[in-house]
C-alpha cells in the first residue's frame, strides 16, 4: 500500500507498514503504522486506532510538525476498503496469537501468569456453581524452570457476565503438596472454603488438573527461555509503571497486567 503526501515544494511517497500485537487477551483495537520514505530512508511511525483517530506510539519522540501533518493527510486520506482490511490484519494476529502463544507472552521470573493465557485453545475452565450461585477461578503459574516453587494461584471469582473486569473474592495458593495445601486451607475463612470445597466437587481431579498445568507451564517457560535469542522475547523485568509493551498507551499495571496476573 502507498501514500502520497504533497505540501507546497514537499513531495514523496512512501510504503505503508503495518504491525499488530497478536495477544488475543489484549483489546488495544489499533494498529501500529509506519509510512516509510524509501528515497529517504526514514520512517514516521505512529497508532492507527480503528475508530479512525490516531496518536503516538509510547516511548517514542514526539512527531515533527510536517510529519504530524503527513500522519493527518494519511488517516483522513485512508479509504473504507483500506481501514477493513486493516481491521482485518488486526484480526488475523489475534487468531495467530491464539494458536501460538509464544509471540506474544514475555518471560519474566517469578511473574505469575494466566494458564489461559498461555494455553488459550485449553477448554478446561475452572468454574462451578455453590449454593445456586455461580463461580470460576482462574489458575497462574510460575514460568520460569528454575525457580522450585511448586504451586499455583488461583483467583476466585463470583460470574458476572456484565462485568468485565471485577476483583477477585479471594486469593489462594494451590501448592502441589498436599500438606502444605492444608496448611494454606486454615488459613480461610468459612465462606471462602465452602467456596473452596464447591471447586473440588466441580472438578474431582482438581489437584491432577493443577499438576499438569504446572508441568506444561514450566515446559513452556523453558522453550521460552531457549527461544528469546532468536526471537528477541524480553527477559528483563517490565515496571509497573512503564508503558505497556502491547502498544495501548496505558501504563503496564492499567494494562496487560491485569490480564496476566
Amino acid at each position: 500500500m502507498t501514500f502520497r503526501f504533497e505540501e507546497e515544494n514537499y513531495r514523496n511517497v512512501y510504503v505503508l507498514e503495518d504491525y499488530y500485537c497478536t495477544n488475543p487477551f489484549c483489546d488495544c483495537n489499533h494498529a501500529t503504522v509506519s509510512l516509510y520514505d524509501e528515497e529517504h530512508d526514514r520512517r514516521i511511525s505512529f497508532l492507527l486506532n480503528f475508530n479512525k483517530t490516531h496518536g503516538p506510539l509510547p516511548n517514542h519522540p514526539k512527531l515533527e510538525p510536517l510529519e504530524n501533518e503527513i500522519v493527518k493527510g494519511f488517516v483522513k486520506d485512508l479509504r473504507d476498503e483500506a481501514w477493513t482490511l486493516l481491521r482485518q490484519r488486526y484480526l488475523e494476529a489475534k487468531g495467530y496469537g491464539e494458536r501460538n502463544p509464544m509471540s506474544y507472552l514475555v518471560f519474566e521470573s517469578g511473574r505469575y501468569v494466566n494458564y489461559m493465557e498461555m494455553f488459550p485453545k485449553n477448554n478446561l475452565l475452572l468454574d462451578f456453581s455453590q449454593d445456586g450461585q455461580r463461580y470460576f477461578a482462574e489458575d497462574s503459574y510460575e514460568m520460569d524452570p528454575r525457580n522450585g516453587a511448586k504451586d499455583a494461584r488461583l483467583a476466585f471469582y463470583k460470574f458476572d457476565p456484565k462485568e468485565d473486569k471485577q476483583p477477585p473474592l479471594f486469593n489462594y495458593t494451590y501448592f502441589l503438596d498436599e500438606k502444605l495445601r492444608e496448611e494454606e486451607d486454615k488459613k480461610l475463612g468459612g465462606d471462602e472454603l465452602n467456596i473452596l470445597a464447591a471447586l473440588n466437587q466441580f472438578v474431582p481431579n482438581l489437584a491432577d488438573v493443577v499438576k499438569s498445568r504446572y508441568k506444561q507451564v514450566k515446559q513452556l517457560g523453558k522453550e521460552l527461555m531457549e527461544a528469546s535469542p532468536k526471537t528477541g522475547i524480553a527477559t528483563a523485568k517490565i515496571n509497573r509503571n512503564d508503558l505497556c509493551p502491547c502498544g495501548s498507551g496505558k501504563k503496564y499495571k492499567k494494562c496487560c497486567a491485569l490480564k496476566l496476573n
